[in-house]
This record gives structure tokens, C-alpha cells and sequence, in this order.
């Protein structure tokens, strides 16, 4: 068997290759490890690999066919957070800077929001609870919540600001923890 280490890095083919490279940037806050038009494009990182994000800009995107919902390929990129409020400092952000909101969602061990690059590729920001393999190893079942999601001047949802875990989950994430926690000499 293959004994893959992870995932690399995301190659996306661009129609605008400066207004992608300003989105990842400004926005999402990738950093430009190498700019070869040559041999690929704009390399980007988040800092721990040399690139993550790839991107080129297409030869012809006005015939170029756009990414659509329900098409067969690449459903969306998810970008993972280190702490609840990490993603509700990405929400505010991505809001702040014009990007719109398009869904969010309770997956039981994570909660995600849904948003798209300028060419309409649906990438997804989301938290994970710690030890969500051991919390669910038996599955997260069926139970995806919709979530509301704000507009500009909206004040943000409630769910963001609310503590989460709950104290249930907490409590076993706490248990899991000190079992994992090497013992004491």
C-alpha cells in the first residue's frame, strides 16, 4: 500500500492570476513563496511548506467554463483554524473585507463557513474539535445544522459568539485530554 505523508498543495487555474494572488493574499493571507511564470505561476504558502496554494492564470478564461455547483471534480478547498475564535476572527474578517458569506454549518465536530474566490472555487474555513477521530470514531451520523450567516451590517450571528463546545462535550474532550496527557515522573 501507498503510504501517503498528506496533502501538498491545491494547483487552481485562474482567470485573473493578480486578482487571485491579491484575494489568497490580502485576504486569506497566504505569503508568495516563489512568482514563476514560467514554470507554473504564483506559489504560495501559509507559512510550513514551501507552497500550498498554487495558481496560474488561464490562456483564454472569457471561454473558459467556470466552476458551478454540483459539478463533477473539486467541490470546494477547506482551510482548517486552531480555535473557535480563530474562525469567528475569520468570519469578521472575511465580512469586513467584502467577501460574502454564502452558508455555514454544525457538522457535530466542526463547524465551517462557506464562501468563494474571485472565479466562484467554493473554499471553506472550519474548526475542529480536538480528538474529533476518538469523539466520533463511530461517525458524526447525520446531523449537519444549517447556520445563519450576516451581511456586511449585520451584526454577527449569535452562534459565533456563543461558547462551543457545550459543557457535555467539553467535559469529554477534557476526559480524552488527560488520558492522552503523558503521566507525571
Amino acid at each position: 500500500m501507498i503510504q501517503l505523508k498528506g496533502i501538498g498543495h491545491i494547483n487552481l487555474r485562474v482567470a485573473d492570476e493578480a486578482a487571485s494572488k491579491r484575494f489568497y493574499t490580502d485576504i486569506l493571507g497566504f505569503l508568495v513563496a516563489e512568482e514563476d511564470p514560467e514554470h507554473g505561476g504564483v506559489f504560495m504558502t501559509l507559512g510550513d511548506k514551501f507552497h500550498t496554494l498554487d495558481i496560474r492564470g488561464h490562456d483564454d478564461p472569457a471561454r473558459a467554463p467556470r466552476p458551478q455547483r454540483g459539478q463533477i471534480g473539486l467541490n470546494h478547498i477547506a482551510f482548517e483554524v486552531h480555535s473557535y475564535p480563530a474562525l469567528r476572527d475569520a468570519y469578521m474578517h472575511l465580512v469586513r473585507n467584502g467577501v460574502e458569506i454564502l452558508r455555514a454549518t454544525n457538522h457535530v465536530n466542526q463547524r465551517s463557513i462557506y464562501f468563494a474566490d474571485p472565479d466562484g472555487n467554493m473554499l471553506e474555513i472550519y474548526y475542529e474539535l480536538p480528538y474529533a477521530l476518538e469523539l466520533f470514531a463511530g461517525g458524526r451520523g447525520d446531523d449537519d445544522e444549517a447556520l445563519p450567516v450576516s451581511g456586511p451590517n449585520d451584526p454577527i450571528p449569535a452562534w459565533l459568539v456563543e461558547e462551543w463546545p457545550g459543557p457535555e462535550m467539553a467535559a469529554r474532550i477534557d476526559a480524552l485530554r488527560r488520558q492522552k496527557a503523558p503521566a507525571a515522573e
